[in-house]
């Protein structure tokens, strides 16, 4: 609200773009007809008045109230300001700014500072002349820096000036200090907060959202500073005591998380993020800056895996620190090494699927994080699957491979038994002494029905359970995580249909047991995951038909109806009783066009046709189209998929085994609680700590020494505090507990084994 008080009692001065000069009475005329009166009563509450005053303007709420001059003096002493500012000018600085500091004094104390605010200031964006001179960087900037901060001070504007917003929607929130770190002036970032900025303002226009074509560098000052490897300046301002380090933005996320989110797989600036991930973690005195989570909560290490952050997520699961003072921020924990062989505790917080969002569901259902083969390979959660796999996941697998086998036996026997039996299906005494129980063949054939119409009803209920568990992240996640669900599913659905309409003696139940039966062995596929050589095959089938196959069928099919119905309509049909041609039926030539495809057809077609020679010319260019041109097409397609695939097929199959693992231990948890979980609690662990136990043998550096491991699980750090309980080491040997070097994760075509065990 403005609230303006302007009094003229005696003559004062006005000053021009030079000198001061007297204002004469025809100027003090037309400036009180710019003065808004409100029925010329005294200044009262609001306004303050002085004996020499006899002009008022009370409590103007309304900007377009205020005299007209008073505006138009502003905007052109503020473009004069711009101009001055963005040219580097320092003496044309000095005199603008004097000019507007004499036009202020003709205000009463309040007014004078909404004029120079107004001179200062865009009320259209927010935009600043401070803002305007560190977005065009020289060699003068800081010297225009210091003389504008020196004028705001001494005219009581420096707090709200140094900290203005913009208030534009794409660069809503952003301040002279945003701008100043991220034009990497640490200078003038030091200045600025030696003179009051604020530390923890939240830029979040439109600009500086994740979703849209602008870059997200987190929203505060810090989070810029750190995404933009100014390690001296993340310094300054965590050693601020002013500055909320676990301060977070509009997406709920802190430094941490902004950190993780700038990061790129493979690209050269993520040691830099990792290192500078480290530092604010040994820096910040809380260490639980970590474990906050965003809105979507969601800790740094979590949004590092739904993002697909491969590298900082390895650093993060990895992380081993051997100060006192940060070693509760490891989360592994070597416990004791002996040459080659090492033994690593892995905290499992946030990985294991006990913890809401772990990392492992998130890795495993979300089809949308391109590296998650490579981060499922990552210690611990390639020992954790495995170990998984071992313990509960392989006979649970096998029992039900077994069963469902069993199920298509069985109702693959029955239903191919009765229809030889029954001929016609009807409701007929014929049909009814099937079920006469006074024989043992409609005895079983009673307890047959059953069993499958039993055991269709718990594959419903249980696939659709785990459907329903779970999380999908797209229509492709649905594509490969509900697809087998489905299938199973519907098989179910049909052999019930099948034994409900077979004992009704409905005719149709032949349709429901043909298409059950073809689906059930199909099924079986699912069971190929249990297998690695199988499971690999499988996956490569797999992909050739939902790649090559079904764009194959799509581009035939349309080839096939289109000449189909062409060539159908050149034969000519017959009366009733005429003996002619039966390709003139749209069926019968949609097959021999398919005969002709796989090469099995003729060209007896042409008989009968009302332009043999176009007829014939249709013919030749569908066989061309297809036989020639799309099979031989589909041929090479199907080879270089399966080269392709080849190489990712192993991670393919690994990906579906854990599906299948965590679908499980969501059933077993059912049942027997957490008697299966496999990390258990060190003594040195905190509460409610769960940790992994790995232990792995690497070859490749046998060359280390023997370590000592002290009674309380600390490692000596020296060789020669380990000459009492190891080997001396060789020349060329490095104690493994002096190194700070992040631990190799193993392939299989490495010559080093890991050995599994659990604590």
């Amino acid at each position: 609200m403005w609230s303006l008080l302007w009094s003229w009692g005696r003559n004062k001065k006005t000053s021009g773009r030079s000198k001061p000069v007297d204002k004469t009475d025809e100027e003090v005329s037309l400036i009180k007809k710019n003065v808004t009166l409100r029925n010329n009563r005294k200044c009262g509450h609001g306004a303050s008045s002085s004996k020499d005053e006899k002009f008022c303007v009370v409590n103007i709420d309304n900007k377009n109230e205020l005299p007209l001059k008073f505006y138009e003096k502003a905007e052109e002493q503020r473009d004069f300001i711009m101009k001055a500012v963005s040219k580097e000018d320092i003496s044309s600085l000095n005199r603008v700014l004097e000019e507007t500091r004499q036009l202020s004094s003709y205000f009463p104390k309040q007014c004078a500072k909404d004029f120079l605010e107004e001179c200062l200031t865009s009320k259209d964006n927010g935009k600043t002349c401070l803002m305007k001179a560190l977005m065009s960087i020289n060699g003068k900037t800081e010297e225009i820096v210091h003389i504008l901060l020196s004028f705001t001070e001494e005219h009581g504007l420096l707090d709200k000036f140094i900290n203005a917003k913009y208030t534009a929607e794409d660069y809503k929130g952003e301040t002279a200090l945003h701008i100043a770190i991220e034009r990497r002036q640490n200078k003038i970032v030091k200045y600025l907060i030696d003179k009051g900025a604020d530390v923890n303002v939240c830029a979040h226009g439109l600009f500086f959202k994740r979703k849209t074509d602008g870059f997200y560098f987190g929203e505060t000052p810090l989070a810029l500073a750190a995404c933009t490897n100014q390690p001296d300046i993340v310094t300054l301002l965590m050693d601020n005591s002013k500055t909320t380090i676990d301060i977070q933005d509009s997406y709920g996320n802190n430094i941490l998380h902004a950190l993780v989110t700038v990061t790129e797989n493979g690209k050269p600036h993520n040691p830099f993020m990792i290192a500078m991930y480290e530092k604010i973690l040994r820096s910040y005195k809380d260490k639980n800056l970590e474990t906050v989570g965003n809105k979507e909560n969601l800790t740094p290490m979590q949004l590092a895996a739904k993002e697909g952050k491969l590298e900082i997520l390895k650093y993060i699961l990895n992380r081993e620190m051997k100060d006192d003072e940060n070693k509760t921020l490891s989360r592994k924990i070597t416990d004791w090494s002996y040459g080659p062989v090492s033994s690593s505790l892995y905290d499992l917080k946030g990985v294991d699927t006990e913890s809401p969002n772990s990392i492992l569901e998130t890795l495993v259902h979300n089809t949308r994080i391109k590296d998650r083969h490579e981060m499922l390979r990552l210690e611990p959660l390639d020992s954790l699957l495995r170990m998984k796999w071992n313990k509960f996941a392989r006979c649970m697998f096998l029992l039900s491979f077994l069963f469902f086998f069993a199920f298509n036996i069985i109702f693959t026997l029955m239903f191919y038994r009765q229809r030889k039996d029954d001929k016609v299906l009807k409701l007929s005494q014929q049909n009814r002494s099937a079920f006469n129980l006074s024989s043992t063949k409609s005895w079983l054939k009673v307890f047959g029905h059953v069993y499958v119409m039993t055991c269709s009803m718990g594959i419903i209920i249980q696939e659709s359970s785990s459907i329903y568990w779970l999380t999908f992240s797209g229509l492709q996640s649905v594509v490969s995580d509900a697809s087998f669900h489905v299938l199973f599913i519907t098989q179910a659905v049909l052999v019930i249909l099948s034994s409900i309409t077979y004992i009704f003696g409905i005719e149709e139940s032949l349709i429901f047991t043909v298409i059950a039966i073809t689906l059930g062995w199909t099924n079986l596929l699912y069971y190929t995951r249990g297998f690695q050589s199988l499971g690999i095959y499988s996956v490569m089938v797999q992909k050739v038909i939902l790649n090559d196959v079904s764009k194959f069928l799509l581009v035939y099919l349309l080839f096939l109806f289109g000449f189909g119905v062409a060539l159908a309509s050149l034969i000519e049909h017959c009366a009733e009783g005429e003996d002619c041609s039966s390709y003139s039926r749209f069926r019968t030539a949609i097959v021999e066009l398919f005969k002709l495809t796989l090469g099995l057809g003729d060209l007896e077609m042409q008989q009968g046709a009302k332009y043999p020679t176009l007829f014939l010319i249709l013919l030749i260019i569908y066989v061309i189209s297809t036989f020639v041109l799309l099979l031989n097409m589909l041929i090479a397609l199907m080879g270089e998929t399966v080269e392709n695939i080849s190489k990712e097929s192993e991670n393919i199959w690994r990906l579906q085994r854990a599906r299948t693992i965590l679908k499980y231990e969501k059933k077993i948890k059912l049942i027997f609680g957490n008697k299966f979980q496999l990390g258990k609690k060190p003594d040195f662990a905190e509460k409610g700590a769960s940790y992994l136990r790995i232990n792995k043998v690497k070859w490749s550096e046998w060359h280390r020494a023997v370590t000592c491991v002290q009674e309380d699980g600390v490692t000596q750090s020296k060789v020669k505090e380990a000459d009492s309980c190891s080997s001396k080491p060789a020349m060329d040997e490095v104690d493994v507990s002096g190194r700070g070097e992040h631990p190799t994760i193993l392939q299989e075509n490495e010559e080093d084994s890991v050995m599994e065990t659990r604590l």
